[in-house]
């Protein structure tokens, strides 16, 4: 049995659960443990049998959902835990595992690139709720739409994640966008919408306040829903990018993921056909 840790916010468990499922396709036992006690003041706890289709955990057992099993996966955790290094790229020797507890984040398609059309029908999102989603769906069903993903919250100052999505790199990503696409309509999601006013002036411009805490999965499944993305160094917005790649738009990425500084690098985490904008 393969024992994959899950925990962070949506993002994060996407990755996680994508991982996993690229170890059961290849015909082994996984069982996922949630961990969210260090992030429940900034996430929403476990989000995936709440925002898709299906629950996922009708497709991989969640340890924390049987006292025994998760007493098993706990001392698996404590006798046999493999953890990603800090160079959190592709390395495809943890695809190779037969047993044990894996432990990272796992931020790279290419764990699952092989069962990509998968992972799109498991992360097949609920239809958002609300007028003001449905208004905003109607109108990117309409226009070609720019979902950009402003994250602020947490990042703020961040030593490892901050500074690296400032205002230079939303006037660039833009004008690289405007200038092989006219006429494009911003949609702005961020956790900080007073901050993004400020920085996009565009008249067109859409800013979406109103998803939060619970439904702001639904930001995630309206950027999907978009024709072209400009995401910030987030899993959230990788992803709502990610699963919209379909509409055949340009998804715009900043070059560096991590500060210079930080201590985790991950080459691996953009697509080969996402634009770096530096």
């Amino acid at each position: 049995m393969i024992v994959v840790r899950m925990t962070g916010g949506l993002g994060n468990q996407m990755f996680q659960f994508a991982f996993a499922r690229a170890l059961q396709a290849q015909g082994k036992n996984i069982v996922l443990q949630w961990h969210g006690h260090r992030t429940k003041s900034r996430h929403n706890g476990w989000e995936l049998d709440e925002v898709f289709e299906v629950p996922l955990s009708e497709k991989i057992k969640v340890a924390n959902q049987s006292p025994l099993l998760n007493g098993v996966a706990w001392t698996m955790r404590k006798t046999g835990r493999r953890r990603e290094p800090s160079n959190i790229g592709y390395n495809p020797e943890f695809l190779d595992a037969t047993s044990g507890y894996l432990d990272g984040y796992w931020q790279t398609e290419k764990y699952f690139a092989a069962l990509a059309d998968t992972i799109r029908s498991d992360f097949r999102f609920k239809s958002p709720t609300g007028e003001k989603n449905l208004q905003l769906q109607e109108r990117i069903e309409s226009e070609a739409c720019v979902s950009v993903h402003i994250r602020r919250g947490d990042y703020v100052n961040h030593p490892g994640l901050g500074e690296i999505c400032d205002s230079e790199y939303y006037e660039k990503a833009l004008t690289k966008l405007n200038n092989d696409y006219l006429e494009t309509t911003p949609i702005v999601f961020s956790d900080d919408i007073p901050f993004c006013r400020q920085l996009l002036t565009k008249k067109t411009a859409v800013f979406v306040d109103w998803n939060q805490g619970g439904s702001s999965w639904m930001d995630m499944a309206l950027m999907s829903q978009c024709r072209h993305h400009i995401i910030a160094n987030s899993s959230f917005s990788w992803w709502g990018a990610w699963l919209g790649e379909h509409h055949n738009g340009l998804t715009l990425a900043p070059k560096r993921w991590f500060a210079k500084t930080a201590v985790t690098t991950n080459s691996d985490i953009f697509p080969q056909n996402w634009i770096k904008i530096p």
